[in-house]
């Protein structure tokens, strides 16, 4: 009778470090999926904020070509140091 309650108890202290083995696990793996998402959101945003800030750039650019070439002056320098300024940024 003693030696069934000990193989019980055996039994049930194995079955708990089971489970806690089990949501240790599951707690470790839900931490790197939510640090995997995280980092995937701030990749997006980042990667929207340098879009923006890329439109913003030319837009500039090109009211500023615009406005040269409204007062006669020669725009082929602007276009060409546009041209090599996106070369060196890619």
């Amino acid at each position: 009778m003693a030696e069934e309650q000990e193989k019980e108890e055996e039994r049930m202290r194995a079955l708990e470090l089971q489970n806690f083995q089990r949501n240790q696990s599951k707690i470790k793996n839900e931490g790197a999926v939510r640090e995997f998402q995280e980092s995937q959101v701030n990749a997006l945003k980042t990667q929207a904020l340098a879009d923006q800030q890329e439109k913003n750039f030319y837009s500039y650019a090109e009211k500023c070509i615009n406005e040269w070439q409204g007062q006669g002056k020669n725009v082929k320098p602007l276009i060409m140091e546009l041209k090599n300024y996106k070369k060196r940024v890619v």
